[in-house]
């Protein structure tokens, strides 16, 4: 298989079904809320810098980093310090198999 086009494209795999590109402007505050998934998520970082909390530590991301958080890690983005491209990965949805961004206290019990 040469090439595979679009987002949620049949994968030879069933372990990454979601990925894709996020660009943000350098000076946004609070770009998410805190949240987690029912998969794990990668974050490749490929230009810029932005800070983002996994689990209640708080990290620096610059190019060539990846930040992995596994299925119920809360994470957020806190500020994007200059312009920022990144690629994202989600893994095959577990447990409940909900997708999106869930919310503790309104998405845990």
């Amino acid at each position: 298989m040469p090439i595979i086009q679009g987002v949620r494209a049949n994968l030879p795999t069933d372990e990454i079904t979601a990925w894709g590109l996020a660009r943000f402007e350098a000076g946004q505050k609070n770009v998410t809320e805190p949240h987690f998934h029912d998969c794990d998520e990668y974050v490749f970082m490929l230009e810029g810098r932005m800070v983002m909390r996994s689990e209640g530590i708080v990290y620096t991301l610059e190019p060539r980093d990846v930040l992995v958080t596994r299925m119920g890690d809360e994470h957020e983005i806190l500020e994007i310090q200059e312009d920022t491209v990144y690629f994202w990965m989600e893994t095959a949805l577990r447990g409940k198999k909900r997708p999106g961004h869930l919310l503790r206290g309104r998405d845990d019990r």
